[in-house]
């Protein structure tokens, strides 16, 4: 094979990269230490983020350190918290407060942690965004919908980022991911010999993470600008060609409905993968420009933009067969959801689904992506599947 000039250079560009790089190799050993946090694939995974802060702070939880870690939190949120609140909490009311029967809840009509003690008539709110940012007025709508629930109560807001990112909302104190580190180090030191081994060992595998993958000077990223400044084109090959989520979901799709009998794979593409169950690949072939197998219907997962859904479409082709189709789908709205919806020229999408949300699309794991994914196809298989085929076994009368 003739190698040109381009392509040596390319390889002397690799082989610099993986040879005599120090940094590398430094950063391969802290990638390789271990830390259940890392391995569990939490550092940049907000849910997961915030369900650790949410046990750390609830003072029932079995770390034991009842409303130690709960009080420091939020008298720090006091100090930093605007001076022009004057009916907000101070830190010298957060501190004389005994918190023991304080409730701390995640996911609270989407707010990531609210914690709600009614003794003390105290309302906080966390917001936590590492490698995401606010959107559609995010913080004034949560504020506006806790006052409203809770007016009797005052309240704290807390903006938790990996760089004290300023809140679009003024109310909200800006904390920085290095004031958790810092609280968690203090509750070791002043609290740690009441803790059990697990849980100080737990703690401080937590701070490891953070100081490591999340704050702006952390040794990684340094590390990382220091890689990126000696071997650009390496790094930018090598991200050219990485595999990415996208490719992965397709992936895990296609091995799913190839693993079906019953369905049948037809042309897919990264963003959108199709198939048919063989029970409705009756219909003639006068599909036109969309598949190479010409099918006029088919089932298309949509894999872009960052989320996953299901459609079942009826693309261009003979018409007669489309007025057909239109007529007897729409006549079982309860069968199919967009049944109702007016046949377009070319594709007719009469039923859709989301199957992963953005936040699950770009969060979970692969093994938990592959799980739910296989979950919802049984489901569908099982469930919505059999009553689409009735309906449309009506075709093969006409």
């Amino acid at each position: 094979m003739t190698q040109t000039p381009e392509f040596k250079a390319l390889r002397t560009t690799l082989e610099q990269f993986v040879y005599d790089n120090p940094e590398l190799e430094r950063l391969e050993a802290i990638l390789d230490d271990f830390n259940p946090f890392v391995a569990l694939r939490w550092t940049r995974q907000e849910l997961r983020r915030s369900a650790f802060l949410r046990w750390l702070l609830d003072p029932t939880e079995t770390h034991g350190l009842g409303p130690y870690f709960l009080r420091a939190f939020w008298k720090r949120v006091a100090h930093l918290s605007p001076l022009s609140r004057p009916q907000a909490p101070t830190v010298v009311d957060v501190d004389s407060w005994d918190l023991s029967d304080a409730a701390v809840m995640q996911e609270w009509h989407g707010i990531d942690v609210l914690v709600r003690d009614d003794t003390n008539h105290f309302v906080g709110v966390i917001e936590n965004k590492v490698d995401t940012r606010e959107h559609s007025e995010q913080l004034r709508r949560y504020r506006s919908y806790v006052e409203g629930q809770f007016p009797h109560h005052r309240n704290l807001f807390a903006y938790l980022t990996a760089g004290a990112e300023q809140p679009s909302d003024e109310v909200y104190a800006p904390i920085d991911y290095r004031e958790i580190v810092t609280l968690v180090d203090d509750t070791l030191k002043r609290r740690g010999d009441q803790l059990g081994p697990e849980v100080h060992s737990f703690l401080g595998h937590y701070v490891e993470m953070i100081r490591r993958h999340i704050v702006e000077d952390s040794e990684i990223q340094e590390l990382c600008r220091v890689i990126y400044g000696k071997h650009r084109k390496a790094l930018d090959v090598l991200f050219e060609h990485r595999p990415d989520r996208a490719s992965d979901i397709r992936d895990i799709l296609i091995e799913l409905i190839e693993g079906h009998k019953q369905l049948v794979q037809d042309h897919s593409s990264k963003a959108y993968i199709h198939f048919l169950p063989a029970s409705l690949d009756f219909l003639p072939r006068v599909g036109d420009g969309w598949t190479r197998s010409k099918r006029l219907w088919l089932f298309e997962f949509d894999n872009s933009n960052n989320q996953l859904s299901l459609r079942f479409i009826v693309g261009p082709g003979e018409q007669e067969l489309r007025d057909r189709l239109h007529r007897l789908i729409s006549a079982h709205p309860k069968v199919f959801n967009r049944a109702q919806r007016i046949l377009s020229p070319k594709w007719w999408s009469f039923d859709s689904a989301k199957w992963l949300s953005s936040q699950q699309y770009n969060e979970l794991d692969l093994p938990d992506l592959k799980r739910d994914i296989q979950e919802r196809l049984d489901r569908f298989l099982e469930q919505r599947l059999p009553k689409m085929e009735a309906v449309l076994a009506q075709l093969r009368q006409q």
